[in-house]
């Protein structure tokens, strides 16, 4: 009977109540343990991703993902008619369990699976797969990421087949797991599209292109403004998330703008930005940070910010309107979600001292602030859906800051 490995990475400890699974790795093998095959992807848990400092996937990794639902299937056929393998399978068979009930799949009870964690304690007396993996010489490069870890204890299982094969046990927990009764798939499974770590980092302008490549109709006014609305929330921090770049290509859609009109509109906030940092007649190394960064997250490379400039000096504007400009004022209401650098009770305690509110996220919400713009929280989704900013705590510093020396 052949074997299929897998591991996943999770928001959290407990799927009974709200954590999910972030990423999935599995990896084939034959009677004797040797790999045949691997497979991986990212998942879109719609929640925030939990311990990034753990297993190093940002929400902004996930925006893109398939939902498990989507790959259920392809899942389904790769663990059929084979022991499932699982290091500290208990944990991994719960949440397995879980997302395949989310997922409206029948499925009554957990899925069996021989645990590489109860045999490897027996084997050597170490039951951690990193414990596991140094003292019979296997490389754990990858730890805490699904198919790192996979891959990790597929390696190990040849070593628990050669010692553990004779207990009649071992034969027990193998083929109760060779013989667990999977749900039926719902169509025949083809391979889906998957999500990789790291996708975001190396792909930062994708949304950009995407707007860029399109062939739509040249907008009136007023459908451009409501894309510079969105461009300037978006850029509040100086930075657009992949969210916000999803959000930016939904709006130039229904706005109906063309290649020409977007790339117009990115030089005119550009230039905006100049003429706001030219206002007192000097270019402070901070405000030509900043339009560095402006011109980065729109594609723009430093010529456009000499430009900016240029056309800032020549425009010599008396004074910047600052009416319009983003700031707080008292009694605005800022949210927060996520694990801060400060505790987020230690936030609101600060805000609401200040003259700011704090609370759930409302249409008057002024600001949320995220511990990563990405979230796929509840929180996120709504201000998201209100038009509310999303803004990282370091930003949020900065307008923080602002505010209290202009209050």
């Amino acid at each position: 009977m052949p074997f299929a490995v897998i591991d996943f990475e999770t928001t959290g400890l407990v799927p009974e109540r709200t954590d999910r699974v972030v990423e999935i790795g599995v990896v084939l093998t034959d009677d004797d343990g040797l790999i045949e095959h691997e497979w991986t992807t990212l998942i879109n848990p719609h929640r925030d991703v939990g311990a990034t400092h753990i297993h190093r996937i940002d929400c902004g990794d996930v925006v893109d993902a398939p939902d498990f639902a989507d790959v259920t299937d392809y899942l389904i056929e790769m663990l059929s008619g084979r022991a499932v393998v699982a290091h500290n399978a208990s944990f991994d068979m719960r949440f397995l369990h879980r997302e395949l009930a989310l997922a409206k799949y029948d499925i009554l009870e957990r899925p069996a699976a021989l645990c590489t964690r109860k045999w490897g304690g027996r084997m050597i007396g170490a039951a951690k797969l990193s414990h596991c993996c140094e003292a019979l010489g296997i490389a754990l490069t990858n730890a805490h990421c699904a198919l790192g870890d996979a891959h990790a204890t597929a390696e190990l299982l040849p070593h628990l087949i050669g010692c553990c094969s004779g207990s009649p046990e071992w034969h027990a927990d193998r083929e109760r797991s060779a013989a667990f009764a999977w749900p039926g798939v719902r169509v025949h499974a083809t391979k889906p599209a998957t999500a990789q770590r790291g996708q975001q980092a190396a792909d930062p302008h994708s949304w950009l292109r995407s707007v860029l490549s399109a062939a739509w109709v040249p907008a009136i006014p007023e459908n451009e403004a409501s894309y510079m609305v969105m461009l300037d929330s978006a850029l509040l921090d100086r930075e657009i998330s992949r969210s916000e770049g999803k959000q930016l290509l939904a709006t130039a859609e229904a706005a109906g703008l063309s290649r020409g009109t977007v790339a117009r509109l990115h030089q005119d906030y550009l230039r905006s930005v100049a003429k706001e940092a030219l206002a007192d007649g000097v270019v402070t190394d901070d405000e030509r940070t900043e339009l560095n960064a402006v011109a980065n997250a729109l594609g723009l490379g430093v010529p456009y910010v000499d430009e900016a400039l240029a056309w800032a000096a020549a425009d010599k504007p008396a004074a910047v309107d600052e009416s319009t400009a983003f700031a707080l004022r008292p009694g605005d209401r800022v949210v927060f979600t996520g694990e801060m650098n400060r505790e987020r009770d230690e936030w609101v305690s600060t805000i609401c001292a200040a003259g700011l509110a704090s609370g759930g996220v409302t249409k008057s919400t002024r600001l949320l602030v995220a511990a990563d713009p990405d979230s796929q929280s509840g929180k996120a989704a709504k201000a998201r859906q209100y038009g509310v900013p999303v803004v990282s705590e370091a930003a949020f510093e900065k307008i923080f800051a602002k505010y209290v020396t202009t209050s």
